[in-house]
């Protein structure tokens, strides 16, 4: 597959193998969208920690969503730690610090943050700046809280339930089908976890497969196909905040 393939309306289809990352200590990190790509308020980073020499970090303005792809560690917001695990949602609250480090091996996650911001602030050390109004930070995947849209399932990871008012991030079931054509008011960045098929931005596609990385604009219609039997998992992040299942 072409490491970036661009659709109609600027959509594009990225892979992982296309990305170019930035290193800092044991964090690596590549933007998968910003301004840059054509995003107007979401930017997405994947980030690969490799040992414990990570830096303290602060949005000071926006909200930040993580998501575990591999591995496992703990993230420290304001002073208070949180397990993380794969496939695992966590939120920090603007102008919270915030330090993830890995165990046993490396950590692969997605980091969105929104507004844009490329670095943030980075600090000497933790700051005891919890916000106490959202006590809960990570949300684990729950197939009893899993809500259906059509023949497609979805469940909401990260919204303003744990403090988030700028991204929702849900995780997403398809069955191998073709879904007609639709549009949101939102921009939206998906990353396949697994499953292959076709993304399709009206009357051009894309193939897709585990670690694709998919940006869709606000109005721009499209569709996924699932091709293969298992089914097709994914993690969607979009911007403003909502729910999943409306879709025009």
């Amino acid at each position: 597959m072409e490491q970036k393939r661009r659709l109609e309306g600027g959509c594009f289809v990225i892979d992982p193998d296309g990305l170019d990352q930035v290193s800092s200590g044991d964090w690596r990190q590549a933007a998968v969208v910003d301004h840059d790509s054509g995003a107007s308020a979401l930017s997405q980073y994947r980030v690969r920690l490799d040992g414990i020499d990570t830096p303290v970090r602060r949005f000071p303005d926006a909200d930040c969503v993580l998501f575990v792809l591999t591995g496992c560690g703990f993230v420290v917001i304001g002073g208070r730690r949180f397990e993380l695990s794969p496939e695992c949602g966590a939120f920090v609250r603007p102008g919270e610090a915030f330090r993830i480090v890995p165990l046993d091996g490396a950590l692969e996650l997605l980091m969105t943050v929104c507004p844009q911001s490329k670095k943030g602030e980075c600090l000497e050390q933790m700051a005891e700046d919890f916000d106490d109004s959202y006590p809960q930070r990570v949300v684990l995947v729950d197939e009893k809280k899993r809500q259906a849209t059509g023949d497609r399932f979805y469940q909401v990871l990260v919204d303003a339930e744990v403090g988030s008012m700028q991204i929702t991030q849900f995780i997403g079931v398809i069955p191998r089908s073709k879904s007609p054509q639709h549009f949101h008011t939102y921009e939206e960045v998906i990353t396949v976890l697994s499953g292959n098929g076709l993304m399709w931005a009206g009357a051009q596609s894309a193939p897709i497969r585990a670690g694709s990385m998919i940006f869709l604009p606000r109005k721009q219609a499209h569709c996924l196909e699932c091709q293969n039997e298992e089914g097709m998992h994914l993690i969607g992040h979009f911007y403003p905040a909502g729910s999943p299942a409306v879709r025009y």
